[in-house]
């Protein structure tokens, strides 16, 4: 590694390739927020990984690489969520024929992710609430909490794992 530290050095990096790999992320996903926060993630792998890189290395096939590897990551985190959360719903329309106990269970339902909530620790739990509650995008949710959008996703992501795994152990073994 050369004389200038890995801040500065890492400082360098950043300015030339930021706008290249957000384009990069921004093609791959098609969405602007994702792309913002792919783009920010590459980066902070990069800076975990500043030590092994050798000295006049160029970084951009390393990033490329970085890039491609958060959208596979992110794309199958998506997909999971989506069917985890639809075989919830299936179970639940499949085992509730009768509209009484049907507005019970989604009372039950409502009433358990609620706890899961509250028992969250305090910033995931404000970060959770001004996603879903509120509709907030992980940029604003950081303004507001003073901080990063990465941080944001990372305490959202931990928000929906818990949530999911408590509600398939209380919801998903009851088969009628």
């Amino acid at each position: 590694m050369s004389d200038s530290p890995p801040k500065a050095q890492f400082e360098k990096i950043f300015e030339e390739n930021n706008l290249k790999v957000y384009r990069f992320a921004f093609k791959l996903t098609g969405d602007a927020n994702r792309a913002q926060e792919i783009t920010q993630l590459c980066f902070v792998r990069l800076w975990e990984n500043m030590h092994q890189l050798k000295e006049g290395q160029d970084v951009f096939p390393l990033l490329f690489v970085y890039v491609k590897n958060l959208v596979i990551d992110e794309t199958r985190k998506l997909y999971r969520e989506k069917k985890a959360m639809a075989k919830v719903a299936d179970n639940q329309s499949a085992e509730t024929a009768n509209s009484g106990e049907k507005l019970l269970l989604q009372k039950e339902f409502s009433n358990h992710i609620h706890k899961l909530v509250e028992n969250m620790p305090e910033q995931r739990r404000n970060v959770y609430m001004l996603s879903r509650s509120h509709g907030y995008s992980h940029r604003e949710i950081g303004e507001q909490l003073s901080i990063s959008p990465a941080t944001v996703k990372n305490h959202l992501t931990a928000a929906l794992q818990y949530i999911r795994k408590e509600l398939t152990s209380h919801f998903g073994n009851h088969h009628s």
